[in-house]
């Protein structure tokens, strides 16, 4: 069997379990708990395999400096291209890449409201933490002279921040006092959702953010302490509104505001509905590249292994193994946001085919490369899959089965070094 043909089959028999591991996604909704035991697993294996099928064989050919530029180069191109990949789309590829670019989504978002409402005293008796929960169940709201915000007797479902314009305060047909920018109204409905007890209605054009208690209850679960800071700011208001004397707490508005940003998680479930948005921001074609990204490394160095004559049986398991919880997380991210079953079968099949090709390539390179370039080469890869490794596979493995991934990832190195060590 010719060199090309026996990098081609064996590409397309490493990535052939994309395909593997799409179909299961999309069919099978497997526990968290077996999933991240598969990506330990991999993870192992890929470990070992880099170590004895990549790094050492290069090593004893060339030494170690083509090592050292080779896993530079490799680690920093991947971590290039994946993050212009992701900003172009393709985060949603997998659950990892897809908390990222929500993380960065929220940060800009906590950013552009706290540039409009951090001038609200107010607000700075919460905790950076509840003030990040609140963010993003602000609504931005606009209104003419004369509308009604709080009626006097109705329920009351709702909290406003002023960010600009007046209103005014009414008890039947006396007027009590106005408010302007930097100041609320309204809270005690999200506590009690008591009855209005005055009515307020617009006297300028306005600008307001409404926090609605529907929202706001539903945030309670995964935020209880909202509640209680919502009591800080009630204890406040009655604090200087009965004791004229009272000194205002003085508190930085930029040192605040960088706490918020801070306090910026990620850990609260991502819900159907953020994926599907998330989807929407989500290309196809970036996906596609960015999947094909994830598996040229691999592809190329099995091309490596078939044009020197090695088998690499430990490192072809190792790249089987980890590519199917890889396309079974991913293809569940995608089916949660709307993507159909014959695209994500299609993406698939393609990244199977390119890295075939990629495996192709690799075993053509190494009929015109020296020892010293293939060695720099195959350090690459190595470092490109590591990287990885690193920011995705043990990342995901470790969340979603926490310290019991341990004894999958030690198999997994075990077993690849068992059958690397055939070849010692």
């Amino acid at each position: 069997m010719s060199v090309p043909f026996t990098a081609l089959l064996q590409g397309l028999l490493g990535a052939s379990s994309l395909l593997v591991g799409a179909v299961l996604g999309i069919a099978w909704r497997p526990a968290r708990s077996l999933t991240a035991a598969i990506m330990a697993f991999g993870s192992g294996t890929l470990l070992s395999a880099i170590a004895y099928d990549i790094t050492l064989p290069a090593f004893q050919s060339s030494g170690f400096l083509p090592l050292v530029l080779g896993f530079a180069l490799g680690g920093t191109l991947f971590t290039v291209i994946v993050t212009y990949i992701d900003n172009q789309g393709g985060f949603i590829r997998h659950p990892s890449s897809s908390r990222r670019f929500l993380y960065h989504h929220r940060q800009d978002e906590a950013s552009e409201v706290l540039d409009r409402i951090g001038h609200i005293e107010m607000l700075h008796s919460l905790s950076p933490a509840e003030m990040q929960a609140i963010i993003p169940l602000l609504k931005p709201l606009q209104v003419e002279p004369g509308t009604v915000l709080c009626l006097e007797g109705a329920p009351g479902n709702s909290m406003f921040l002023i960010v600009e314009g007046e209103a005014e305060i009414f008890k039947g047909p006396q007027r009590l006092a106005a408010l302007g920018a930097g100041e609320m109204f309204g809270e005690m409905a999200l506590l009690t959702g008591e009855e209005r007890s005055a009515t307020v209605r617009a006297k300028t054009p306005m600008e307001l953010y409404e926090l609605d208690k529907t929202d706001f209850d539903a945030m309670l679960t995964y935020a209880p302490q909202l509640s209680s800071g919502l009591s800080r700011i009630l204890a406040r208001r009655l604090r200087e509104t009965t004791q004229s004397t009272a000194k205002p707490v003085l508190v930085d508005d930029d040192q605040w505001r960088r706490q918020v940003l801070d306090s910026v998680e990620v850990d609260i479930p991502i819900s159907e509905q953020q994926f599907k948005e998330l989807a929407q921001s989500s290309a196809p074609l970036a996906i596609l590249i960015g999947t094909l990204i994830d598996n040229i490394p691999e592809a190329l160095v099995i091309g490596f292994h078939a044009g020197t004559g090695h088998t690499g049986a430990s490192f072809l398991m190792a790249v089987f193994i980890s590519n199917i919880p890889e396309a079974m997380t991913s293809s569940i991210g995608m089916r949660q946001a709307g993507t159909s079953a014959q695209r994500i079968l299609a993406l698939w099949g393609g990244a199977v085919l390119l890295s075939g090709l990629m495996a192709l390539v690799g075993g053509l390179m190494v009929n015109v490369a020296t020892d010293w370039m293939l060695a720099v080469a195959q350090a690459t890869a190595g470092g490109a899959i590591l990287a990885m490794i690193a920011s995705t596979m043990m990342p995901e493995a470790y969340e979603m089965g926490g310290g019991s991934v341990t004894f999958s990832t030690i198999a997994g190195f075990l077993i690849s070094f068992y059958l690397a060590s055939a070849a010692f």
